[in-house]
């Protein structure tokens, strides 16, 4: 299956499930901490319906610390 790309930017978009084979973070962990805004995400597809990440930016995301809670 050809991987999406979004214009200016040689790094393909992958999916939720492309991230769970790879090991990175779970399907339903990544659809949660991107509507979170924790990782980021692109909308894609003609209804903007469809979800994409970026692996670097996730993986920078998931290194980030996490903020502290007073």
């Amino acid at each position: 299956m050809p991987r999406e790309q979004i214009a200016g930017d040689s790094e393909p978009l992958e999916t939720a499930t492309e991230l769970d084979r790879a090991g990175i973070v779970k399907r339903g962990s990544a659809y949660k901490l991107a509507k979170q805004g924790i990782i980021p995400s692109y909308l894609v597809g003609p209804k903007q319906t469809g979800v994409r990440f970026r692996r670097s930016e996730v993986l920078a995301a998931l290194r980030r610390p996490a903020p502290e809670v007073k």
